[in-house]
Parts: structure tokens; C-alpha cells; sequence
């Protein structure tokens, strides 16, 4: 089986609770959305016939309502979740084709792969989609305030850019969104790697989940702890580069841990 035919076939089995929870997402931002076109009018309208107004609203002041934060929390909560689950469906109950599979050693790194190019597009279809809301979002708060005469101040690229949840997924520049969602890959990696640790190690010790989240936690702490000793004594340019070396560490790290796992200490 090849790897595309394997992405295809993760891609189709999420398919579902992938479309849930994106329409969740949309459904909760534009019934949150429209309670705040609500009751901001009708506070304006209080405001004005107690006297002159000086209020104006911005974008920002809908995007930084609990309902939206939580919405994105969510989202992310849930793509977290995934992350694990992508892995322990398959080895639930031994499943026929998980067990198909790891009689192939050859063929483990595909599925490995596969995962992984599965979340990957799930993160930047989730991006896109969010995107567009937003755009949609933008588009129903000036018109509707524009056509009630209430002030509305601030251009959609600037208030998003300085929104702290969406300046992470939508930087300013492209180079800052690749390295972005290179971060987003890592934590992904670091999940797969506890994962097949995890999986490794449950019929030999049931202190495998602690065992394996010591593991992970040691390879992201040592490389941290020893960048933070001697931050203070580089320049920006060596801060930089340490920097780099340790994220390609744990790249290569994550990746090794979860080949290791996956060709020598997976059996059915």
C-alpha cells in the first residue's frame, strides 16, 4: 500500500468528525456574533437617547468575546485529542488492519507519515476555513453597524493582527506562518512519539503512560534547561542558531523515537 493511498484513507475515515467540529466552530462564532450585534445596538441605542454618544466599536471587541476564544480553544482542544486518538483507534482491539500493517515493517513509516500528513492538512483546512469565517464575520459586523449609523473603527488586517490568538495563526508575514506551522508540526510529533512509547511499553509495565510521559518531558526539558543556562551569554545571532539546533533536535528526535518504535518494538 502506498502512501498516498494511505492518506487517502485517513483523510476519508475523519472525515465526519472533522465536518463536525468545523461546523461547531462556525455555527457557535455566528450565533455569538449575532447576540453581540444585538446587544451592542441595543446598548447604543440606550446610550443615545440618554444623551450624545462616544462609542465606538471595533471588530476586535467581538473577536475578543469569550464565546470566540472559547470556540477556537476548542478547535485546538479537539486537534490535540485527534492527535492521540489517530493512533490508539488503530490499536484498539487490534484491529485487522493495524495488525496487517505491523506484519509489514516495511510499510510502518508510511502509516507514520500518513498520520502526520493527515493532521497537517486538518490544521491548515481548519486555518482556511477559520479565515474565511472571519472574513464572512467582518463583512456582517460593518454592515449591519454601518446600516444602524453606529461608528465602527479599525481595518480587518490590523485588528487581527493584533489579537493575540490570531496573530499565531495568522502571522504577518508568510515566512512567520511556515515557521508556525513547522511548531504545530513538532507538537504533533511529540504527541505521535508519547503514542507509540505509550504503545511500546503497556504490556510490559502499567506505569507505561508515566514512563513514556517522563520520556517525552526529558527530551523537551534538557535541550530548554540547557539553552536557558546560557542564553545570557550569547548574541542574538548564537541565540538564534542554538535555538535552530535544538528545534531540529527534537524533529529529528520525535522522528527516531516513533521509527524505533514502530520497526523494532510494535509486534502483533
Amino acid at each position: 500500500m502506498n502512501l498516498l493511498k494511505l492518506i487517502g484513507w485517513e483523510v476519508e475515515r475523519v472525515t465526519k468528525p472533522y465536518l463536525i467540529l468545523i461546523s461547531l466552530l462556525v455555527v457557535t462564532q455566528f450565533a455569538w456574533l449575532g447576540y453581540f450585534l444585538w446587544s451592542e445596538t441595543a446598548l447604543y441605542e440606550e446610550i443615545r437617547r440618554t444623551g450624545t454618544p462616544d462609542y465606538v466599536l471595533t471588530f476586535g471587541n467581538y473577536i475578543g468575546g469569550t464565546p470566540f476564544i472559547l470556540s477556537i480553544g476548542f478547535a485546538v482542544a479537539a486537534m490535540l485529542l485527534y492527535s492521540f486518538w489517530i493512533w490508539y483507534r488503530d490499536f484498539q482491539g487490534r484491529g485487522t488492519f493495524m495488525m496487517r500493517l505491523l506484519m509489514l515493517p516495511q510499510q510502518r513509516m508510511f502509516v507514520f507519515a500518513a498520520k502526520l500528513a493527515t493532521m497537517i492538512l486538518m490544521v491548515l483546512g481548519l486555518f482556511s476555513i477559520q479565515w474565511i469565517a472571519l472574513k464572512l464575520q467582518y463583512v456582517a459586523f460593518t454592515s449591519w453597524f454601518d446600516s444602524q449609523m453606529i461608528p465602527v473603527r479599525g481595518a480587518f488586517d490590523q485588528i487581527v493582527a493584533y489579537d493575540g490568538t490570531l496573530m499565531i495563526m495568522y502571522p504577518g508575514s508568510v515566512f512567520n506562518f511556515f515557521i508556525h506551522q513547522l511548531l504545530i508540526m513538532l507538537v504533533i510529533l511529540f504527541i505521535f512519539a508519547f503514542v507509540l512509547l505509550e504503545r511500546s511499553l503497556w504490556q510490559r509495565t502499567i506505569w507505561a503512560p508515566l514512563l513514556s510521559a517522563l520520556t517525552i518531558g526529558a527530551v523537551i526539558g534538557f535541550p530548554l534547561l540547557g539553552f536557558l543556562a546560557i542564553e545570557n551569554e550569547l548574541f542574538m545571532g548564537e541565540t538564534l542558531l542554538v535555538f535552530g539546533l535544538i528545534l531540529a533536535f527534537w524533529f529529528v528526535g520525535t522522528v527516531w523515537m516513533g521509527r524505533r518504535q514502530l520497526k523494532q518494538k510494535l509486534s502483533v
